[in-house]
């Protein structure tokens, strides 16, 4: 549209002009956006002002109306709003009206070979910015057109997934698929796309769970089962037939050199019926790596947790086994018993399926657990406690800290997971921070989430520090924003054999130049 005045309605109605967007009334927002669902066509005063006032017998509405349509006139391209009998037209042409390009855009897209129809389509669904009409897509006269416009909308990106896995794209269609699922729970579209492009990039773990989820959505919230379509898509991940394909070259650069990692989930019960979904990768000395809070061993295998660079890095020299703490992840569950004693337990099993007494890795909120699983446990030979502390209720001594996180979290888990994400990666770009907020909500639901939270204030295991007999490494940020300095503190003067190495820097997670280094104090403490 160069430099022309453009109209735009596929998200908030504005008006922009090459000095930037038009400030506009609600009336004359309300009246654009009738005229711009009815483009090309008369729209009758009557219908406008109904859009408008509504109700409102007190206005003298013919008046009214020529009085609204004289002062919007002004700010649209010269006779793209014309009178026509007992009505007015708005000009439907594709470069002044945005819906009216995107409409133009969907056709073409129809008749273009893959490769093109897919340019296509990204141009058109670049164009939306949040919901068809914003906030006046209710009123009478733009209502019926909004519905119609969103789900032509939410067919033509299911159409760009459909494509970008035809043509070899499906790791760049996960992310925009799982966008879809989070807006609608209940449509099967994007989950069956979804299952598919995650299988054909190997994470097969992934796509199940994506059926799973669905599933039980539907059972809890309709009393419905998943199509025989979907059913028959969850047998092809099952029998493994959806060829995997390398990634092509317009895929990004994974997050470190080393991803993806290839992680081959296992499980073992913590507790009977409860099982922890486990992997192993690398070769070397045993270490057993555990999650901060909550974690994805799929996310862990690409690499979209920045936690995982890590994993990566120590995973050149051990053997290096991850897993999902129960509830999240791999370990999805719905009843969770978040007490201290049953995140030790979930420590337990797995050290029990390694080879070999392990060094125990933890950071973050795993350190309580990692501590009472460790104690008197010659499983572990040595431990690494990196940001992390022994006693919530000493260290954090805000109660309204507490009540206030958790309750965003519980409540608002959109908000809640941006929050933490600011704390677990703080520094890290606006994109990086949202997709980090967001792998947070796919890997718990928000009353997990919360109670992990919770536990992570509340768990104490200061009587396990003297029962620690193991050679102990502490690192910790000076200027953590998560887990104050004085967690790593309270380690060191409460564990016999332990030695802290204090990190420059106001992270909490370590960004990707401080991996190397920190992986060489852990090694170098290993080998002793």
């Amino acid at each position: 549209m160069g430099e022309r005045t453009a109209i735009r309605v596929l998200g908030a109605i504005e008006v922009a002009g090459p000095s930037g967007s038009l400030a506009l009334g609600l009336r004359q927002e309300v009246l654009l956006g009738a005229l711009a669902a009815n483009a090309g066509n008369v729209v009758s005063s009557d219908v406008l002002i109904e859009a408008v006032w509504g109700d409102d017998t007190a206005t003298p509405r013919s008046g009214a109306l020529h009085t609204l349509v004289s002062r919007l006139r002004p700010n649209l391209p010269a006779d793209s709003l014309t009178t026509q009998g007992a009505g007015y037209v708005l000009s439907a042409d594709p470069d002044l009206l945005d819906v009216s390009r995107f409409e133009l855009l969907i056709a073409n897209a129809e008749q273009a070979p893959a490769a093109h129809a897919l340019e296509i389509l990204d141009e058109a669904i670049a164009l939306w910015r949040g919901r068809s009409f914003g906030s006046v897509a209710d009123r009478p006269g733009i209502q019926h057109r909004a519905v119609e416009l969103d789900e032509v909308h939410v067919v033509a990106s299911e159409r760009q997934a459909r494509l970008m896995i035809d043509v070899g794209r499906s790791a760049d269609a996960v992310p925009r698929l799982e966008r879809l699922i989070d807006e609608h729970p209940f449509r099967e579209a994007p989950v069956a796309l979804v299952m598919e492009a995650l299988a054909r990039t190997g994470r097969q773990t992934e796509a199940l769970r994506e059926f799973a989820l669905l599933r039980e959505r539907l059972v809890n919230e309709a009393g419905l089962d998943p199509s025989a379509n979907l059913r028959s898509i969850e047998e092809t991940v099952l029998a493994d037939r959806f060829v995997v394909v390398a990634p092509s070259s317009s895929e990004p650069a994974a997050a470190h050199s080393g991803f993806p990692l290839r992680l081959r989930a296992k499980q073992v019960e913590r507790r009977p019926g409860e099982r922890i979904a486990y992997a192993t990768v690398g070769s070397g000395p045993s270490l057993v790596f555990m999650p901060g809070w909550i974690s994805s061993l799929d996310a862990f295998a690409d690499g979209t947790d920045p936690r995982g660079v890590l994993l990566e890095v120590l995973s050149h020299e051990f053997s290096v086994t991850v897993f999902d703490r129960y509830g999240t992840g791999l370990s999805f569950a719905s009843d969770v018993d978040f007490g201290l004693d049953a995140s030790a337990d979930e420590v337990r099993a797995v050290l029990g399926v390694v080879d070999g007494p392990s060094t125990l890795f933890a950071s973050s909120a795993a350190g309580p657990a990692a501590l009472v699983a460790a104690a008197g446990n010659s499983a572990v030979d040595r431990i690494v406690l990196m940001c992390t502390y022994a006693s919530g209720p000493a260290l954090f001594t805000k109660p309204e800290t507490k009540t206030n996180l958790v309750q965003a979290v519980g409540q608002s888990w959109g908000l809640g997971s941006r929050i933490l994400a600011d704390m677990i990666v703080p520094g890290i770009d606006a994109v990086t921070r949202s997709e980090f907020a967001r792998f947070q909500r796919r890997t718990a639901a928000p009353e997990v989430a919360a109670g992990y939270v919770q536990q992570l204030f509340e768990a104490d295991a200061s009587s396990a520090l003297a029962k620690i007999e193991q050679p102990c490494l502490v690192l910790h940020y000076r200027q953590d924003p998560a887990i104050p300095y004085g967690g790593g503190r309270q380690l060191v003067l409460g564990i016999e054999n332990a030695e802290i190495e204090p990190l420059d820097g106001p992270f909490h997670t370590p960004p990707p130049e401080h991996v190397e280094s920190i992986a060489a104090s852990i090694r170098r403490f290993v080998r002793g």
